[in-house]
């Protein structure tokens, strides 16, 4: 038997919305593994992504098998008996599993995104040497680049580059593992920021870009430290799952892909241009926000320093190879002009998150209305 998909990190924010797309593509078998304490609660945790997602989850989700694991336990911490299913089933893997936290100590950000990947090779290895292993999917992120300034094109990766954070660091130091593993045919995907569905906003995750921007919204940012030309580069999440998938049924695709805005990314001053010329509610005057050069020492809000860091980008990257896979498979390289407002507005509707919609309501409250005949 073949022909199934691993999905790892699917209660993630990206992991999500590629388990939509996996439920869309008819009669695709699916596993996904998680890390729950029993089977049982395996279970619960999956029940839990799927209302995230749906207010009546599809009958494709009937398709979906749990897999109870921990990426950070020798062996994935499967069972011999779900180890041995997944080894005689699965032709695909998509890894979006990962430690997403900033501020962690680099030990232990490396338990999760370097063994957690050692630990996907060990597998991928196993089911290669039954002769069905067509692809081996990790996500990464383009901020490997660290601090390079310039071009960071799709074949660079480390050049003795000083990362932001453990998060950079450890996701770089993956891929360079996945590189010594040139045995498999592996697929990295290299998203910037992952923003919201560029359609409806919806989101499962207010965090990275959403935090300075939210801290505008309230007036606490009066200074924000970002060179007036700094990039800002973010993705929407629907861009972001159709180039994968696209990348997944591609036979040509190897190596890494940058999966980003590129030439249609903003500047800092272009996106705070951009977010004070939104309607807003309330008194509907845009917050008194500047931009300064950003300097050591400056007093910054708690936990802003990490976050704001993103706004002070000098690196542009080059996504020429995805472009080429991605105008192959239809997918458009979205403007950030073009959705911002839909982010905004959904992250204002649901009080940034205290009040959540599910992805299919708020993709049907998106659609235009059709007036009767």
């Amino acid at each position: 038997m073949s022909g199934t998909i691993l999905l790892t990190g699917a209660s993630g924010f990206l992991g999500m919305e590629i388990l939509t797309r996996l439920l869309d593509r008819d009669e695709e078998r699916i596993a996904v593994l998680i890390r729950a304490e029993d089977d049982d609660a395996a279970r619960q945790r999956l029940t839990a992504v799927l209302d995230r997602l749906y207010d009546r989850p599809p009958p494709a989700a009937a398709r979906v098998r749990v897999v109870r694991g921990d990426m950070q336990q020798p062996g994935l911490g499967l069972s011999n008996s779900d180890r041995l299913r997944l080894c005689d089933s699965v032709d695909r893997i998509i890894h979006c599993a990962a430690s997403i936290s900033f501020d962690q100590p680099l030990p232990r950000a490396r338990d999760t995104n370097v063994e957690g990947v050692r630990r996907i090779i060990e597998l991928a290895r196993e089911i290669a040497e039954t002769g069905h292993l067509r692809r081996l999917m990790h996500v990464s992120t383009a901020y490997v680049a660290g601090h390079h300034n310039g071009t960071f094109g799709e074949t660079d990766l480390y050049y003795g580059q000083r990362f932001r954070n453990s998060y950079e660091q450890s996701k770089n130091e993956a891929e360079r593992l996945l590189n010594e593993a040139g045995d498999l045919p592996t697929v990295i995907a290299r998203p910037s920021m992952v923003v919201g569905h560029q359609a409806c906003g919806w989101t499962a995750a207010f965090n990275v870009i959403y935090w300075p921007i939210r801290a505008y919204e309230r007036g606490l940012l009066r200074e924000i430290p970002a060179r007036p030309d700094s990039i800002v580069d973010f993705v929407p999440v629907d861009y972001v799952a159709s180039a994968v998938e696209a990348l997944l049924d591609d036979d040509e695709a190897t190596g890494a892909y940058n999966l980003v805005a590129g030439a249609r990314s903003l500047s800092a001053s272009g996106l705070l241009e951009l977010l004070a010329s939104l309607p807003r509610s309330g008194s509907g005057r845009p917050p008194d926000a500047r931009l300064v050069e950003p300097r050591d020492g400056a007093a910054l809000p708690p936990g802003a320093e990490t976050l704001l860091s993103y706004f002070d980008v000098r690196c542009h990257f080059d996504d020429h190879r995805a472009g080429t896979v991605l105008e192959r498979a239809g997918v458009e390289r979205p403007d950030p002009r073009s959705y911002l407002p839909q982010l905004m507005s959904y992250a204002r509707i649901t009080a940034w998150g205290k009040r959540p919609i599910s992805r299919q309501a708020s993709l049907i409250a998106a659609r235009p209305a059709v007036s009767a005949p």
